[in-house]
């Protein structure tokens, strides 16, 4: 017994002792382990720069030292509280950052969104100098300034850390799973930010730097696309409420017709079918199907959308749907229904729910323009006014009849010289087409006035931008307001309206049609024959005509006491029966003898022909142009009376 005691004794002594000697190598290990921590923190600002104040470097070493004091393991740092993270001092904090940039130690989110980290300088002294140098040279070449860049490089720094990569290997998804994360962190502390800014669920400062971070890399080249918005609320948020047999067909239309829409046209697709699926599943829960779908839920629809609120918060009481909006909304049905059922789906209804006789009858109002007299007052204006960027942007509208979007999307290198003239490239715009017209020499001195005063780096920058972005409409609208109160014109002035009245005071002066839709990027003629209803001097010379003869008849004392009876004459008579010509979906009625207010369409097609007998016709026609001034028309007509006196 006493020798088992003794041999007991003896295994617990050899394990305490064994036990004793682990421990204390396991101490020296660690304490090497924190020599070397030390040991590289000292290195490292040595080397950045902080080793001018011998006393300053004691400091931060002591602060390193009582650091792992506390923490033997930084690792058991990132378990405590963010309130609880913050009461170590700064010089403590500091190693904490250093180990941070050496990612030895990852940084909570929550850490980065409570006081700002002091690692700014550390970073930028050494460890990540030429990571800032990089984004420093984009961002000041977008305009920033080096108090903001600095601000901007902070939650770049904090991105950075959080996906372990360099700024080179950043990509989008990294920004917006940190955006993400960040947002999610928030909530939880958002008791101890009350008072301050939120948007789109961050701190104002967050979000817009974050914004800016992705401006700044997308044209470092870092992030291959500067993407739109990406807060639209997803398909499955959206029709949540809808029954998911019709969600399902819904969904897979709209993924057909992406393949052939644009994306914007595709969107708003999306939401004129909402607009009725979702008051379906509403009203008329029972229906769960789009073959159950009837007549009488369309008209129904009809009439919910005829006194639907608008639901902007801009609209007062009372407000309604505009005719075009229920148009829209009738017709995406319209062609939703027809498409699966030529598709052959077997969700397709059995027969036509809607019809083109349901939408509204829109009306077709002229386009609104400056008269003359205005339109020359705005110029002159235009031309006085002393800011560079309000004088280019009203003298370039009225004069070139761009769009606004247009003109805010010009670049660099749209100006192009051929020949001896001088051309602007037009970027594409509302019709998906970009074009050249004939450039002012007016706009030429602007233009280049511009470009000296902010002269853009590179061919495909846009002109109009500020800190990386193309500037919006508001601008323009701002522009165009300032000349109108310049001008003393008590009317509203749309930029748009500008566009207008240049081409209606091209065609009051003979421009040729086709000549006008080149220069204002139209598809087809008939986009500008909208322009030819105004003003038309054909009409207003024949009123002249008949005004003046009654007057003359009212004048004549002696014929309205004899009470003569209008009779039709023979010129009336030939007005109304002979002067009408043959055309391809019905006739001309344009009297013998009066030209064509339209110019020269029909002459200048390759179906038309004419005989001898017009030949007085086309001399005066072309009499007429070399009066005007027209060359063009003047050669048109000169080659088919040749083409005659040939024959």
């Amino acid at each position: 017994m006493n020798s088992q005691l003794t041999l007991d004794r003896s295994a617990i002594e050899l394990s305490l002792e064994s036990n004793l000697l682990s421990t204390s190598e396991s101490k020296k290990e660690l304490a090497s382990y924190h020599d070397c921590l030390v040991g590289s923190y000292m290195s490292y600002l040595k080397a950045a720069g902080y080793s001018k104040i011998p006393h300053e470097i004691r400091v931060f070493e002591r602060g390193a030292r009582r650091f792992l004091s506390k923490f033997p393991d930084p690792q058991f740092w990132l378990t405590l509280s963010v309130e609880e993270q913050h009461r170590c001092d700064r010089k403590e904090r500091s190693f904490v950052h250093y180990l941070i940039l050496r990612r030895l130690l990852p940084m909570p989110i929550p850490y980065m969104l409570t006081r700002k980290p002091r690692f700014y300088q550390m970073a930028i002294r050494l460890m990540e100098r030429e990571a800032f140098q990089l984004y420093q040279k984009a961002a000041q070449r977008l305009g920033y300034r080096e108090q903001n860049i600095q601000g901007q490089f902070h939650p770049l720094l904090c991105l950075m850390i959080w996906a372990q990569k360099p700024l080179q290997a950043l990509t989008l998804d990294d920004l917006n799973n940190f955006r993400q994360e960040l947002c999610d962190a928030y909530i939880e502390l958002a008791s101890s930010y009350k008072g301050k800014r939120v948007r789109h669920g961050l701190p104002i400062r967050w979000d817009g730097q974050l914004n800016i971070i992705q401006t700044v890399l997308f044209h470092m080249g870092v992030f291959p696309q500067l993407t739109r918005s990406t807060r639209r609320i997803s398909f499955e948020g959206q029709w949540k409420n809808v029954p998911t047999d019709i969600a399902a067909a819904v969904r897979r239309y709209l993924q057909q017709m992406s393949l052939s829409l644009r994306p914007e046209s595709a969107y708003q697709e999306k939401t004129r079918l909402f607009r009725f699926f979702s008051w379906l599943a509403q009203t008329n829960p029972e229906i769960t199907r789009i073959e159950h779908i009837q007549r009488c839920h369309i008209e129904a629809f009809k009439e919910y959308i005829r006194w639907a609120p608008l639901q902007h918060k801009s609209n007062g009481p009372g407000d309604v749907l505009q005719p075009a909006t229920r148009y829209h909304f009738l017709a995406a049905l319209y062609y939703f229904f027809i498409r699966i059922s030529e598709w052959q789906w077997p969700e397709a209804p059995s027969r036509v729910l809607v019809f083109p006789g349901d939408f509204p009858i829109l009306d077709r109002p002229s386009p609104k323009f400056l008269d003359e007299i205005a339109a020359a007052k705005f110029l002159q204006a235009a031309r006085a006014h002393p800011d560079l960027f309000t004088r280019l942007c009203c003298v370039t509208l009225i004069l070139t009849g761009m769009r606004q979007g247009e003109f805010l999307d010009l670049t660099a290198d749209c100006v192009v010289q051929i020949g001896d003239n001088y051309w602007l490239r037009v970027p594409l715009g509302k019709m998906h087409n970009d074009r050249y017209i004939p450039l002012h020499p007016e706009v030429k001195d602007l233009l280049d006035e511009w470009i000296d005063q902010s002269p853009p780096k590179k061919p495909y920058d846009f002109l109009f931008a500020s800190h990386g972005h193309r500037l919006g409409r508001g601008k323009v609208a701002l522009a165009v307001e300032r000349i109108r109160k310049a001008a003393g014109i008590k009317e509203h002035i749309s930029p748009h309206r500008l566009r207008h009245t240049l081409a209606t005071l091209a065609i009051n002066r003979g421009m040729p049609l086709e000549s006008i839709a080149a220069l204002l990027g139209h598809r087809s003629l008939s986009m500008t024959m909208v322009y030819a209803r105004i003003g038309n001097r054909t009409v207003q010379q024949e009123y002249s005509q008949v005004s003046e003869h009654l007057e003359e008849l009212c004048n004549r004392v002696d014929l309205l006491n004899n009470q003569p009876a209008l009779t039709e004459g023979t010129q009336m008579r030939r007005l109304r029966q002979d002067h009408w010509r043959m055309l391809g979906n019905g006739y001309c009625t344009r009297p013998d003898g009066v030209p064509c207010e339209y110019e020269t369409i029909c002459e200048s097609c390759p179906c038309f022909s004419t005989t001898v007998e017009f030949l007085p016709v086309l001399q005066k026609q072309k009499q007429d142009a070399e009066e005007k001034g027209q060359i063009q028309r003047v050669d048109v007509f000169a080659d088919l009376i040749k083409s005659m006196e040939r024959s």
